[in-house]
């Protein structure tokens, strides 16, 4: 007899969501961190990290000597770098570092240009690094760049040497008035410092390079993210040194010079893969999936672009200009699309930008039709068929059946692009408020906070003096 008992079949439940997504995100960043070409991009600031690493460190040091207060800290705050932030050669490297900065006193006022275009020369390729991440084409001013430079490069060392000055204060302070069994267990925290200092200082930088409009939060996500993934690498890294002391056995006692570059070079593909996520971030929330903007679909550019239309048409019937915050607000579409379509209405005299920096319309759209829209985004089969194939009986059925698809496309997107765009109720679609006052560059303020930044760094440094 034939067992009719019928056997339950056990199916594997999916992920959860929140699951899936994370998954899914991540293996989104991994394609558009390979994309990006990052490993590349990795290795060229590896080669400028190596240039620029004397003229830094040489302007921190006069930074310091500038300061009677902060000269004591010096070699503190040298030291402390060095071994919370290059595992195992740390000293190796700290010693040839001195050497060379110590050189650095007798150079001629060229040698001195020299070291200081090779320090800008780091910072520039960190800007335009994070540019193509973000897919900017448009790259800040000249004098916005350099003082935002100006303001790292001397701002930095003296807020990093306070720091550690105050926590020398506390600390002493706290065994002066007897409170250390109070506060000894919180010492044992300290490891986190670094962390932390990593992570503010890579939510900063994901911040200020960038000629975009980042979000804070995605900024703190994207620097935790690599701050994590640098923790992990510094131990190990530290591990695989002193387990394997492989470049030991084959270069002797001149492994430190490998192990510093694949040190310097792997921290700075973490740093890029952070940049990546939080560039993937607004993204990821737009419904974005493909990190190539080749390949966007053609309804999704004529989507974008008719997205950029419509939000700069509303804010022309109220007399307003929309800056790049407030136009990403409005559309609701990725970075990535809105991009494209703002880049490629503005070569076709659809749209541009005013003094400010803002965008508005420079054609009146009740005078285009769909039609020409589309053809101007290059989304038709326009262009001439290949002459070599023109004896082809294929090719002549071919063209007459793209004659034929050109008329109807003609005749189905007729309507003029301020009727199709036309609200229904202009109330009921009010534009985003300005959170933030923005300038030229595109950020809240930007212009004005790096001037600001600039000025106060020649100050300080006069003071000292």
């Amino acid at each position: 007899m034939n067992d009719t008992t019928a056997t339950p079949v056990t199916r594997m439940r999916p992920p959860p969501r929140p699951v899936a997504n994370l998954f899914g995100f991540c293996g989104y960043a991994i394609n558009r961190f390979l994309h990006d070409d990052g490993q590349q991009r990795a290795a060229a600031l590896t080669f400028t990290s190596l240039l620029a690493m004397v003229p830094l460190l040489a302007v921190s040091f006069a930074i310091f000597a500038a300061f009677p207060a902060y000269e004591s800290l010096k070699g503190r705050v040298q030291s402390f770098l060095f071994e919370q932030f290059v595992p195992s050669v740390g000293a190796e490297v700290q010693g040839y570092l001195e050497q060379f900065t110590a050189q650095t006193g007798q150079l001629t006022a060229v040698g001195i240009v020299f070291l200081a275009v090779s320090a800008v020369m780091l910072l520039m390729t960190i800007s335009s690094t994070f540019n193509r991440i973000w897919k900017v084409k448009q790259t800040r001013g000249v004098i916005s760049r350099l003082l935002v430079f100006w303001a790292v490069l001397t701002l930095t060392p003296m807020l990093f040497g306070a720091s550690i000055s105050l926590s020398s204060y506390l600390f002493a302070a706290a065994r002066a008035s007897g409170v250390e069994s109070v506060t000894g267990n919180l010492t044992r925290f300290a490891f986190v410092i670094p962390f932390l200092l990593q992570t503010a200082g890579l939510m900063v930088l994901y911040l200020v390079m960038p000629n975009f409009p980042v979000r804070r939060r995605d900024a703190m996500i994207g620097g935790l993210v690599a701050g994590i993934m640098l923790d992990l690498l510094k131990r190990g890294f530290g591990l695989y040194v002193t387990n394997f002391p492989t470049y030991e056995t084959i270069y002797g006692a001149m492994a430190t010079v490998p192990i510093f570059l694949m040190w310097v070079y792997f921290s700075w593909m973490v740093v890029i893969f952070g940049a990546e996520v939080t560039a993937a971030l607004p993204e990821w929330r737009h419904g974005s999936r493909n990190p190539r903007q080749e390949g966007m679909t053609p309804l999704r550019k004529l989507s974008a672009a008719l997205a950029v239309l419509n939000a700069l048409h509303r804010a022309s019937l109220q007399g307003e200009t929309l800056s790049e915050r407030r136009l990403t607000q409005t559309t609701r579409v990725g970075p990535q699309e809105q991009g494209w379509a703002a880049e490629r209405l503005r070569k076709k005299q659809y749209i541009t930008r005013t003094d400010k920096n803002g965008w508005v319309l420079s054609r009146d759209l009740s005078q285009v039709d769909l039609a020409t829209l589309y053809t101007d985004l290059g989304l038709d089969l326009g262009g001439r068929l290949p002459e070599r194939l023109r004896d082809a009986a294929w090719l002549r059925r071919f063209a007459e059946l793209k004659t034929g698809l050109s008329a109807s496309q003609q005749e189905i997107f007729a309507t003029d692009l301020k009727s199709l765009l036309a609200p229904a109720d202009p109330s009921s679609e009010p534009l985003p408020d300005e959170d933030h006052e923005e300038d030229e560059d595109g950020k809240p303020g930007f212009k004005l906070y790096a001037r600001v930044l600039g000025l106060v760094g020649l100050g300080t440094l006069a003071q000292g003096s």
